[in-house]
C-alpha cells in the first residue's frame, strides 16, 4: 500500500469512527486538535472525552467524503477533505445535513503514519465544491 493510500485510509477511518478511541486511534500524545466547535486540545485523552460526549448524543453519524486532496512530502502528509455529515439524534430525529472541512497533517513515525494536527470547520450554506 502506498503512503498516499495509507494516510487517506486513516482519514476515512476517522470519518467512519463513532467513539473517542476510534477517532484518535492514529493520534499521538502531542496531536493538536482544533474542533469545529469552539474547542482545541493537545493529546488524546481530552479529545476522546469530547468525541464520546458528542457521539453520545447521537444515534448515528454518517460521513460521506465528497473530496479529498492529499500531498505527500517525504515523511509528512497533508490531507484536506470536504465531508457531508448526516446525523440522527438519540430520539430518532434527523438533523439537517451539514458540510465539514477537515485538514489532517500526518508524519511517518517508526514506519507508521500518525496524525499530528487535525482541524475541522463547519461550512454553512456551501455546496462542497472547490473552485479550481
Amino acid at each position: 500500500m502506498t503512503d498516499k493510500q495509507q494516510v487517506e485510509d486513516i482519514v476515512r477511518q476517522i470519518a467512519r469512527s463513532f467513539s473517542g478511541i476510534d477517532s484518535t486511534k492514529d493520534w499521538t500524545s502531542e496531536t493538536i486538535w482544533f474542533d469545529a466547535a469552539p474547542y482545541a486540545s493537545v493529546g488524546v485523552e481530552k479529545a476522546k472525552r469530547v468525541f464520546d460526549e458528542a457521539f453520545g448524543n447521537l444515534k448515528s453519524c454518517n460521513v460521506e467524503i465528497l473530496d479529498m486532496r492529499t500531498r505527500i512530502m517525504g515523511d509528512a502528509a497533508l490531507v484536506c477533505s470536504v465531508q457531508k455529515w448526516d446525523t440522527v439524534n438519540k430520539d430518532g430525529s434527523a438533523n439537517p445535513p451539514f458540510m465539514m472541512r477537515q485538514t489532517d497533517y500526518l508524519e511517518k513515525q517508526d514506519g507508521a503514519w500518525k496524525v499530528l494536527h487535525e482541524h475541522t470547520s463547519m461550512a454553512q450554506d456551501w455546496d462542497g465544491k472547490i473552485d479550481e
